[in-house]
């Protein structure tokens, strides 16, 4: 999943001509924080709106230019790039631009919900298995022999280091909702089985899990 597959077009465009009054307008029309700001079609930044309300309503944009943030990604990038923007930089809106830095859309921080569950697979059924493995240990080859083994498939995977414990996170979601028996194989081959969620709803797991998350990282 790319940028510019969930880049939405309905957001306006402001221009450096544009009064400071109507700009507010419209963030509050939009319920957001920022709007891209474009001159001769090209992205110049973001104008955020704590710094409209330093000026007076029937200035023009232009004359705070200089504050205008020039944040953005490509229509290329992965969703995992959209994420990292909001994360560091705790905007509302992000710009997805082109190689000609014009803009073709903006992804809506409200959006991240739905992100982040298509990301995840969450609507697919499955069982997800949370294991810690060390790097000496760590195989996806031989994980998803093991799944296969089990007439099974992975169908997501997400790895995170663990710096306290210099183990990687392995987060695996199958094909099946009944894992026991591939849970025994894990086992067997000595993997540390950190969690289990199979044969019962994990729609609610998932979302508890990614609230924490974005609390975590105060989105």
């Amino acid at each position: 999943m790319i940028a510019s597959s969930i880049a939405v077009q309905s957001f306006p465009m402001m221009r450096l001509e544009d009064k400071a009054g109507f700009v507010l307008q419209n963030m509050e029309d939009f319920d957001v924080q920022e709007l891209v700001v474009i001159k001769d079609d090209y992205f110049i930044g973001l104008v955020h709106k704590v710094d409209l309300l330093d000026i007076p309503k029937e200035q023009s944009i232009a004359s705070i230019a200089d504050d205008f943030q020039r944040v953005g990604v490509l229509g290329t990038a992965h969703i995992t790039a959209v994420l990292d923007h909001f994360a560091k930089h705790h905007l509302s809106i992000l710009p997805v631009l082109n190689e000609q830095q014009e803009c073709l859309g903006v992804v809506p921080q409200k959006n991240l919900n739905e992100m982040l569950a298509l990301y995840l697979g969450v609507a697919q059924p499955g069982a997800i298995l949370v294991f810690s493995v060390s790097p000496y240990q760590y195989s996806l080859a031989e994980m998803s022999r093991l799944v296969e083994t089990n007439n099974a498939q992975i169908v997501q995977l997400n790895s995170i280091f663990d710096e306290a414990t210099g183990a990687y996170i392995i987060t695996i979601k199958i094909n099946k909702e009944e894992a026991q028996s591939i849970v025994a194989t894990f086992q067997r081959y000595e993997y540390q089985l950190l969690h289990y969620f199979g044969n019962t709803p994990i729609n609610n797991d998932i979302e508890d899990h990614y609230h924490h998350l974005m609390n975590y990282l105060d989105v």
